[in-house]
């Protein structure tokens, strides 16, 4: 093949989201993939407390690190048969790259770009909605600019693989890339590189449960002959992601009712709310989870390019449709992404609900916390004034008990009326004060 490398070119136009990436950009050869150095880290990445946390929410997660710089993937095949093997990532990159090769019939002039292509700067492409007004009102594009040309669509490039995996990630928001003949997909606990023939699927720990669902699917989808490899390994993996979601929240929702009943009938207990706290948390992180999916999916759905180049059969036995893609019906595909796409809305949603009645349940206790608050103050407010109402009784048993001669010593009835009058008086300061505080509203009924 030719080591030429081919023009670079980057999509135009604001992307949707940072978390999808435009594959309309060329780099170098394959030869210059193994002309660079594998770097790999002899010790596995310390994993952070919020890291920590998360692996006690989801039974599925990713090693950190490898201590042999090699990771376990199963790889299914056109019939849905599984096959375990450890793989690094030059190996990985190598059967991409080979899947990336044209079809052996294709000629060199229809694979070969152009010499024109060659000599001329990076440029950008334009947008999938204004190459789609231009295609369909029949314009011609400037000279100069080939707007559905993509015959030098960017190959899977080595940071691509890396990605995969947690220890160089930067991000665990979720991906679709679409590189020339692959489909990579990152989606916790769920990634994989679909080719047009096979299926690579990283193993995350404890994914017993999980790659028995996925194994399932694959041999469901295998009996569906007329379809694509790659539509139906997208069928499996967006399947077995959408059961995953739901029975994560199966999981979760009876233990954040039980909280939430107990505080409702059982009134305020620390313990329980503790635990209300730590449910609310891990249905925050859910949610993400959940949302940051269909997110994907939705721009994924947005970009038409992208949506037709997922189509990777076809484009290999017809590369010619690489320089007309708008000639392809992308019907199919659409119908297949926004079918599990509605049931990982619908899990969203739910999860929404159950994360708006923990609010509802926190603002309940507050409003509780409020009130014995208030009470208490309440209470406050009367034993103050009982406090001041005893003190102008000491104050007048204190005046007659000074050791001082007044001549009332030896008279007859001083000190039952004074006694009579000091709790004449308690009395009624204490009553005219509650009466003053109740009227005022500072003391509720």
């Amino acid at each position: 093949m030719d080591s030429s490398p081919s023009p670079l070119l980057t999509g135009a136009g604001a992307q949707q989201a940072s978390d999808y990436v435009n594959p309309a950009t060329a780099y170098g050869t394959y030869s210059s993939y193994q002309r660079m150095v594998e770097v790999r880290s002899p010790e596995p990445a310390e994993m952070s407390g919020s890291s920590l946390s998360s692996l006690k929410k989801y039974a599925c997660q990713f090693d950190p690190g490898s201590k042999s710089g090699r990771v376990l993937v199963m790889i299914f095949d056109r019939k849905g048969r599984p096959t375990l093997k450890e793989m690094s990532r030059h190996e990985v990159l190598r059967m991409t790259q080979e899947a990336a090769e044209p079809k052996e019939d294709t000629s060199p002039e229809e694979s070969a770009p152009l010499e024109s292509e060659k000599m001329s700067p990076p440029i950008r492409r334009r947008s999938s909605s204004t190459a789609a007004k231009i295609w369909r009102l029949g314009l011609q594009p400037r000279a100069g600019i080939n707007v559905l040309t993509i015959s030098a669509l960017q190959r899977v490039h080595s940071r691509d693989i890396r990605k995969m995996e947690n220890a160089f990630s930067v991000t665990n928001e979720p991906r679709i890339v679409v590189r020339k003949q692959a489909i990579l997909i990152s989606a916790d606990p769920l990634r994989a590189i679909v080719l047009r023939d096979v299926c690579l699927v990283y193993v995350p720990d404890g994914a017993d449960a999980l790659l028995s669902v996925l194994k399932a699917k694959f041999i469901e989808t295998a009996r569906e002959d007329d379809a694509p490899f790659e539509f139906r390994a997208l069928e499996a993996l967006l399947s077995t992601l959408s059961r995953y979601f739901q029975s994560q929240y199966e999981q979760l929702s009876p233990g954040v009712v039980r909280a939430l009943d107990s505080l409702m009938q059982g009134g305020l207990n620390s313990r329980e709310l503790d635990k209300l706290r730590e449910f609310k948390n891990a249905i925050n992180e859910f949610e993400a989870q959940v949302d940051g999916v269909r997110r994907v999916l939705m721009v994924l759905l947005d970009n038409e390019e992208d949506l037709r180049l997922l189509y990777l059969t076809r484009l290999y036995n017809e590369p010619n449709l690489l320089s007309d893609l708008w000639s392809i019906d992308s019907e199919e595909i659409e119908v297949l992404i926004e079918n599990y796409l509605q049931d990982i809305f619908s899990t969203r949603t739910k999860a929404e609900l159950m994360q708006h009645r923990i609010s509802n349940t926190e603002s309940l206790v507050m409003m509780q916390l409020d009130s014995v608050r208030n009470y208490l103050l309440g209470v406050d407010v009367i034993f103050s004034i009982v406090v001041i109402s005893l003190s102008v009784g000491t104050f007048i048993a204190g005046v007659f008990g000074m050791n001082l001669h007044s001549g009332l010593e030896s008279a007859d009835g001083w000190f039952l009326g004074v006694v009579i009058l000091t709790v004449s008086i308690f009395v009624v300061m204490t009553i005219t004060g509650v009466l003053y505080f109740k009227s005022k509203g500072v003391l509720l009924q």
